[in-house]
């Protein structure tokens, strides 16, 4: 096995849902791979503007809104933005539905209103936003748009999408979802970043825990789930570690004798 990069979710993966950092054993494991050469990608459904930083770990690049927008310390690497008519649609789908819609771009996130399921997808998520309402709004969608997040079920995803080509829903959490292009997948994310530096997906490592991470386990060389992911997210992975809580991330590194 030959592994020069490894990518990584953020939230119940490197880190649990309750904890703000990196456990120290998760750091020195981060540490100790780059020590032998190999990167280390952060892919998270996140905005590149709420990338967290951790403490004694400087990765060396991420993919965001779930592989629609790769990056590294030098340069963008791939972005793929959303089609402009397709979120019109889907906010008008939104309001129909009585549910707001969070909008975010590579600098700033915005939203229609803050309903009751959009604040509990926020605080799950362990996001802020004071900037919402047409105004703000408008200076969010005057730009790129990268990702759209709604507090609904999976169940709600046709109505959702009614009249909508160019977007897909993927999810993380039950209760709420991510709209991505239809085409962005952390897989893809990852193709782009092997592109840029001439490797290929049997030197891939990669770990996660939730839905949006079935794709990128599948994809990767070897695909590592968390000993807390669900039963189908395992099912995509080559190796199933230990939990977050007990550091599965440093439990498979060494397993694998990466560390």
């Amino acid at each position: 096995m030959d592994i020069k990069i490894i990518f990584f979710d953020i939230d119940g993966t490197l880190k649990s849902f309750h904890n703000d950092g990196l456990t120290p054993g998760v750091i020195q494991a981060l540490r100790q791979v780059q020590q032998r050469g190999i990167k280390i990608f952060i892919a998270t459904g996140r905005a590149p503007y709420m990338m967290p930083h951790f403490d004694g770990v400087n990765f060396d690049g991420c993919l965001c809104f779930n592989g629609g927008y790769s990056y590294t310390k030098e340069r963008v690497l791939y972005h793929n933005a959303l089609d402009k008519q397709d979120i019109e649609q889907l906010i008008h789908n939104a309001k129909i539905m009585g549910e707001d819609v969070l909008v975010a771009g590579v600098k700033e996130m915005s939203a229609t209103g803050l309903n009751k399921a959009l604040e509990d997808y926020m605080s799950f998520a362990k996001l802020k936003i004071t900037n919402y309402g047409d105004k703000h709004l408008q200076n969010v969608l005057d730009h790129d748009v990268y990702q759209l997040m709604v507090g609904t079920k999976e169940e709600q995803d046709a109505e959702l999408l009614q009249g909508i080509k160019n977007l897909k829903v993927t999810r993380w959490w039950d209760c709420a979802c991510d709209i991505v292009d239809k085409d962005c997948s952390k897989s893809q994310g990852i193709s782009h970043v092997l592109e840029a530096y001439g490797y290929d997906r049997e030197n891939v490592m990669a770990f996660g825990d939730g839905g949006n991470d079935m794709d990128m386990l599948a994809y990767a060389g070897m695909g590592v789930a968390m000993g807390n992911a669900k039963e189908k997210v395992k099912a995509c992975a080559n190796y199933v570690t230990d939990s977050v809580d007990d550091d599965g991330v440093v439990t498979a590194l060494k397993h694998f004798h990466i560390i």
